[in-house]
């Protein structure tokens, strides 16, 4: 637009967006390259057969001026439409999510066939083409509870918007203008909102009260004879130290580079079966997972969490190679660079390779051939070097050399001698 309109006003950004979607949506105007997604309406699954599970987390005020986050599971039977809801103060964990599928449960007095889930790395380690490869402590919970687990394609969370719609219903519902006073007081609050509200209200798509609907598919629910346990361990907050590490039992773990923000850095850690695995605070995702050290003042590092900077400087002095064609001076020089200053090695390459890209190979080698011959090992020598020889080289192709047409009239001329003894007058 500023292209074509030159007198256009200063504008937002999104400002510009928003009216465009506006004119898009007035005149039903369909972006190009996007295919649509084709809805059909799905018929009615049978009794007892589907539910869909989700998780959720919110930031709630306090009485204290501040804000807590809270982290929400969230199972809905598929044909009833009936609701459970469990909050916790911790990211849920494997372990934590197993105690809310049997306090949900033990809340609809059965279970279903089968639960849709997301890809979430609490419950799904990874899935290949239909393969599932589930976490321990959640593979042990399905073995043991005989029930199947689906889990939907990754990011198609529409799949199973019936859990998708609860998530959002208890956000702007239940949370919605409520204070937080403790886990126990809101987890009482939340059962009773689900009594009057989330399953004692007629549905908005099925027009049937959940709750009504729910002492038919009752009678078609698996039977759970479990008790629901809490699990003994639970998230601790560790603060994560400005190198990328967090200290536990006087061992150093590492977290990704970049984890690190400020010194109010911190995430949540729990050991689990001989591990240790670190949660990011906001977000409640798992970020790593460490084997525990058994050790003292032990470096327990992951390779992947930092840059490798190895592969960095193979990767210079293979581009370097190459644009120079394997030159034998380059090569040397490089290799007495890396003896002489192992530290600045990579740097050194980097601006070398600027160099050949300013200068030229030929000049450069020129250049590198006058450092090996006076030993020097400093790409910045080198630029000004090359810089000195491509100088000369443009001063040479500049000058222009004519030949006389004539020959001058003074080639004739010769010069007066003059007698010697009237130089010995002087020293007499």
């Amino acid at each position: 637009m500023k292209e074509q309109y030159p007198d256009l006003p200063v504008v937002c950004g999104k400002t510009v967006y928003n009216f465009v979607e506006t004119v898009r949506r007035k005149y039903n105007l369909d972006k190009e390259g996007l295919s649509k997604r084709v809805y059909e309406k799905m018929p009615d699954t049978p009794y007892g057969e589907y539910a869909q599970m989700d998780f959720g987390e919110s930031r709630m005020p306090t009485y204290r001026n501040d804000f807590v986050k809270v982290y929400f599971f969230v199972m809905v039977m598929s044909r009833s439409r009936q609701k459970f809801v469990y909050f916790s103060c911790t990211p849920f964990t494997s372990a934590l999510a197993v105690y809310a599928h049997e306090l949900a449960f033990a809340y609809f007095g059965g279970k279903p066939r089968r639960i849709i889930y997301d890809q979430d790395k609490v419950l799904l380690v990874r899935e290949n083409l239909g393969d599932l490869i589930l976490t321990r402590t959640f593979r042990a919970f399905v073995n043991e509870q005989h029930f199947q687990p689906v889990f939907c394609r990754p990011a198609d969370p529409e799949s199973k918007g019936k859990v998708e719609n609860v998530v959002k219903y208890v956000k702007r519902n239940f949370l919605a203008g409520r204070t937080f006073n403790s886990l126990e007081v809101l987890n009482t609050e939340v059962l009773q909102w689900l009594e009057k509200t989330g399953n004692g209200k007629i549905h908005g798509t099925t027009r049937l009260v959940p709750a009504e609907e729910f002492e038919i598919e009752r009678k078609y629910l698996l039977p759970y004879y479990g008790e629901p346990v809490p699990p003994k361990d639970e998230p601790k907050e560790y603060h994560v130290r400005k190198d990328n590490t967090v200290r536990y039992r006087t061992n150093y773990y590492s977290v990704p580079s970049g984890t690190y923000k400020n010194r109010n850095t911190v995430v949540w850690l729990l050991e689990n079966n001989g591990h240790i695995e670190l949660y990011d605070k906001e977000s409640g995702k798992l970020i790593c997972r460490h084997e525990l050290c058994p050790g003292k003042g032990k470096n327990v590092c992951d390779k992947r969490h930092h840059k490798d900077k190895t592969r960095s400087v193979n990767d210079l002095q293979v581009r370097i190679r190459k644009r120079t064609e394997d030159d034998p001076t380059v090569i040397l020089w490089l290799r007495n660079l890396e003896r002489e200053k192992p530290r600045y090695y990579r740097d050194n390459m980097k601006l070398l390779l600027h160099v050949i890209s300013e200068y030229g190979k030929e000049t450069v080698i020129a250049a590198l051939r006058t450092c090996l011959e006076k030993n020097i090992y400093n790409s910045l020598s080198v630029q000004e070097i090359s810089g000195s020889i491509h100088r000369s080289k443009d001063n040479m192709n500049g000058m222009t050399f004519q030949a006389p047409t004539s020959i001058p009239e003074t080639a004739d001329c010769h010069p007066e001698k003059t007698d010697i003894n009237q130089y010995n007058k002087f020293f007499e």
